[in-house]
């Protein structure tokens, strides 16, 4: 019975041997490898949740860009599409009525008279000896403006009549020494006019 217990002490004691010597170091580089494998997990983990973070925060920053960049896009384009209203405005109700305007009164004998003999007068303050002619519209008869015109300013027309021109509305003077036009046309006039008072009429209707 003594040799018996003898051999199981023996063989305890190997047991023990072998579970110090390698089962128990196996296990505890075991652990240690358990160990950093969750620590590296951990840092995995921790670095994607960061990156995932960063794409977000990213993405956000992106949107609002895009956001931003629309809604100054949309902006741009309606201050375009209000002042392209305003233009289209103005030139139905001011340019061309305007034109129409000055197209008709430009076109009565009276205001074609009253034209040539302010240019005339003009022209004989400065004390210059010129030659000219004066042109009218074709719509308007020559002989109407020329019955108005006092005799002295026809007389002063090198034709003694006006001449009928090209133009809608209004006057053309030629200086013929001077080989020179002063053009009071209908167009003309309207671009003077429209100069001056376009301004007025913008902020009148537009504010």
């Amino acid at each position: 019975m003594k040799g018996i217990e003898t051999g199981k002490d023996k063989v305890k004691k190997i047991c023990d041997v072998l579970r110090r010597e390698t089962l128990d170091p196996a296990l505890k580089e075991a652990e240690e490898v358990v160990l950093s494998a969750r620590e590296m997990a951990k840092g995995i983990i921790a670095a994607a949740q960061a990156e995932a973070q960063e794409l977000k925060e990213a993405a956000s920053k992106e949107r609002e860009r895009q956001k931003n960049i629309l809604h100054s896009s949309l902006s741009q384009a309606c201050k375009q599409a209000v002042e392209a209203l305003k233009q289209n405005i103005e030139e139905k109700l001011f340019t061309q009525n305007l034109a129409r305007l000055i197209t008709k009164q430009t076109q009565d004998p009276r205001i074609l008279s009253d034209l040539i003999t302010a240019v005339i007068k003009a022209i004989d303050k400065g004390g210059v000896d010129v030659v000219l002619s004066a042109y009218i519209p074709a719509v308007v008869p020559a002989r109407s403006v020329n019955t108005l015109l006092a005799h002295e300013f026809l007389e002063r027309l090198k034709e003694k009549s006006v001449l009928v021109g090209s133009l809608t509305g209004g006057i053309q003077i030629k200086l013929h020494k001077e080989n020179m036009t002063l053009d009071l046309s209908d167009q003309a006039l309207q671009a003077l006019v429209a100069e001056y008072i376009r301004k007025d009429f913008r902020e009148m209707l537009f504010g």
